[in-house]
């Protein structure tokens, strides 16, 4: 949107700078029309001129003349009636001369004035061609400009575009998933509507817990609830894709792979919950025994299923559904596998800390938090547990209301930078507008000054 706006006030501008250069140069070839009346006008007012100072000359003599005489008339005395009528005359063309002389004056001044409409002209012309070249070069940078700008526009349309048809294709896909297998898409969203509470959240905790546990029963029944929308997907790509032994065997291939680089994995695990046995206490090393030995049932598990997708794959046999499915299973078997692995090294790595922070106590005799946290009974613990957790909950309502006030405020710079922006476009077409009405004047006073001349 933002960029749309853009867009439309630089081809505006465009557009009005397009029509203050044709009113210049309107102007200028008014004032170069102008400027050749009055260079046809020069020679006529020079000569005129020329006439003007030779009639001021002139007249200056006689003004000098007529106060010569009239200073001797005036230091004559007595005076008889013919002298005082001489001396009226003198005085009489003597202000006759003073008169005429400043009407000459003024007359070269004028004269003189539109001698230099001429160069008036031209310096004129001169500007208006430097503002004319200023003008385009602004034109050829909004140019410049709203191509980068159209560029800009496609690249965002092209990836909204694109965008948009990944989303219709997500949303096909799981529409066909439902389609396929409705009983499952029922049942997910049963799930989600039906998400336990607290007491719920923990009974879950300890369910997941025991799933992952290496020698317990919830492995089993974890492993088709893992790998379920995992298989319906792909039995419906290979209901789709018509290549369909090409595309199990390229499978087949990359599982084994995966699996193999699981093992290798759980060897290091296992290579290292050995070090763990050797160092640790008594019960320790009885409960990492079990769990070892656990990992290790799982492990041959893993390799007899591996075994027997390398002879079906050496084979060049396809798989069974059956065994397609045991195949995804296995796969998320792994991954549940090394979700219980990290588990218990976290655990063991807890108690690790446990036993170095009661050697410190009983060796400096002070208590720590870890300590002190690992005296409190159950309910204390859980008592404890519910009042962080309130305030987590806290903290988080706090930052979800700074998150609104932020948004908020970035809202307000925004449309702030936007009456900014808007201002100053007026700012800019009114610059325009009022360099139109100076032209237009000008180029009236031009029309008015040519039929003067």
């Amino acid at each position: 949107k933002d960029s749309g706006w853009r867009l439309a006030q630089a081809q505006q501008k465009i557009r009005e700078l397009a029509i203050n250069i044709r009113m210049k140069e309107e102007l200028i070839t008014e004032l170069i029309k102008t400027g050749k009346d009055a260079q046809a006008l020069n020679k006529q007012y020079c000569r005129k001129i020329s006439e003007l100072e030779q009639e001021a000359e002139q007249v200056r003599a006689e003004l000098s003349d007529s106060q010569k005489q009239l200073q001797e008339l005036e230091g004559k005395e007595p005076w008889d009636p013919g002298e005082k009528r001489k001396l009226q005359e003198y005085r009489t063309r003597l202000a006759a001369a003073q008169s005429k002389a400043q009407v000459l004056c003024r007359k070269k001044q004028a004269t003189e004035k539109l001698v230099s409409l001429s160069a008036q002209s031209e310096k004129r012309v001169q500007e208006l061609e430097r503002n004319i070249e200023l003008m385009r070069r602004q034109q050829g940078q909004l140019q410049r400009r709203l191509r980068e700008e159209s560029e800009q526009k496609r690249r965002l349309e092209t990836e909204v575009n694109k965008r948009q048809h990944r989303v219709k294709v997500r949303t096909g896909r799981s529409s066909c998933a439902a389609a396929f297998f409705p009983s499952e898409a029922a049942e997910r969203q049963q799930r989600l509507r039906d998400q336990p509470g607290a007491a719920a959240g923990e009974e879950w905790a300890g369910e997941q817990e025991t799933a992952l546990q290496p020698g317990g029963t919830g492995m089993g029944t974890c492993i088709p609830c893992l790998t379920a929308s995992r298989v319906h997907r792909c039995s419906k790509t290979f209901f789709l894709i018509p290549n369909l032994t090409h595309l199990l065997l390229q499978a087949l291939t990359d599982d084994i792979v995966r699996v193999s680089s699981r093992l290798e994995h759980l060897e290091k695990e296992l290579t290292e919950k050995s070090g763990q046995l050797r160092h640790g206490s008594a019960h320790d090393q009885q409960q990492i025994r079990q769990e070892i030995n656990s990992l290790r049932q799982e492990k041959d598990q893993l390799l007899k299923q591996r075994l027997e997708l390398d002879n079906k794959l050496r084979q060049g046999t396809l798989l069974s559904p059956e065994e397609e499915r045991i195949l995804f299973q296995l796969d998320e078997a792994i991954e549940a596998l090394d979700a219980a692995i990290e588990y218990k090294n976290e655990s063991i790595t807890c108690r690790q800390r446990v036993l170095r922070a009661s050697a410190s106590l009983l060796s400096q005799c002070e208590m720590n938090l870890m300590a002190k946290l690992s005296y409190l009974s159950s309910s204390e613990t859980r008592a404890l547990l519910c009042k962080y957790f309130d305030k987590v909950v806290t903290l988080r309502e706090e930052q979800h209301r700074q998150h609104i006030a932020f948004s908020e405020l970035e809202m307000q710079l925004e449309e702030q930078q936007q009456l900014v922006r808007w201002l100053e476009a007026a700012v800019e077409r009114q610059r325009l507008e009022m360099d139109r009405q100076l032209t237009l004047q000008q180029k009236e006073h031009e029309q008015s000054m040519q039929l003067l001349l």
